[in-house]
């Protein structure tokens, strides 16, 4: 059987032929600008609908489509209700080191990848582009290089990756910065169809630049505390939600972030 441990897409040891496919839905609220001034207030919701193809016990590869529907209210009462595609993403984790063939303890990967400019321009009522945290996508090719590693030790295990996204320009001749994303997960799986996590998650982004003029509610860092619960209600289902709360907030300007819901389905062919 090898390792029993519940985990998501991302978070697996790579196994031969193995084929993964989910359906991930999340929820956050976005604040940028001064109260009163220029605020916009966004409500996401988006869809995550990915696939994950390992042909070999080292390699994995995936794809992610993202629909994205935002509600953005402005302080002049101005409303936009948008859907649209956000930019696909395409990444392939090798598995570098491991302990041992069978079962192993310990594993080392990287990460390449890149996303595609796939999504939309959106606009307000009066056709002026959205700001760049308001549109779902960057709209440019953003290369994406990270490593992790996984440690397996029944009925605990840790993950813990750091990855970069390497913005180009993109929508509306915008160019977003640079971002840096750590994870550090700890899972506790007491039963077999039942684990619990908790970690931290920590995003430092450069900022954003419109027609070459920093955008001033871009930038900064912010930290997350996560708590989240998976679940294998059958063989080949797992099921995962996870509350992400703002423990740090360093964001540049005016710009403030709410708690994020993630919940999914994962189905193994």
């Amino acid at each position: 059987m090898g390792d029993p441990t519940l985990t998501i897409v991302g978070f697996e040891q790579p196994k031969a032929q193995r084929v993964r496919t989910s359906a991930t839905a999340r929820h956050r609220n976005d604040r940028i600008g001064e109260e009163n001034v220029d605020r916009l207030q966004l409500s996401e919701q988006r869809l995550e609908l990915a696939g994950a193809y390992s042909p070999t016990d080292r390699w994995t590869l995936s794809l992610m489509m993202p629909v994205v529907h935002r509600y953005v209210s402005a302080v002049n009462l101005a409303q936009a209700d948008i859907w649209a595609p956000g930019d696909l993403e395409f990444r392939a984790r090798a598995v570098v080191y491991r302990d041992r063939k069978f079962a192993p303890q310990h594993l080392v990967g990287l990460i390449g990848g890149l996303e595609f400019p796939t999504s939309s321009v959106e606009r307000d009522a009066e056709g002026i582009p959205l700001p760049l945290e308001f549109q779902a996508g960057t709209g440019s090719w953003d290369p994406i290089v990270g490593a992790s590693y996984t440690m397996f030790s029944d009925p605990w295990s840790v993950y813990l990756s750091s990855v970069g996204l390497f913005p180009t320009r993109g929508t509306a001749n915008t160019k977003a910065g640079i971002s840096f994303r750590q994870t550090a997960l700890g899972q506790l799986q007491p039963w077999k169809f039942l684990a619990f996590q908790v970690g931290v998650e920590l995003r430092i982004d450069q900022p954003g630049y419109i027609a070459g003029v920093r955008d001033p509610n871009t930038g900064g860092h912010i930290t997350y505390g996560t708590l989240g619960i998976v679940a294998l209600p059958h063989d080949k289902i797992l099921l995962h939600i996870t509350a992400a709360v703002p423990l740090i907030q360093r964001l540049d300007g005016a710009h403030e972030e709410g708690v994020g819901i993630t919940g999914g389905l994962i189905y193994e062919i």
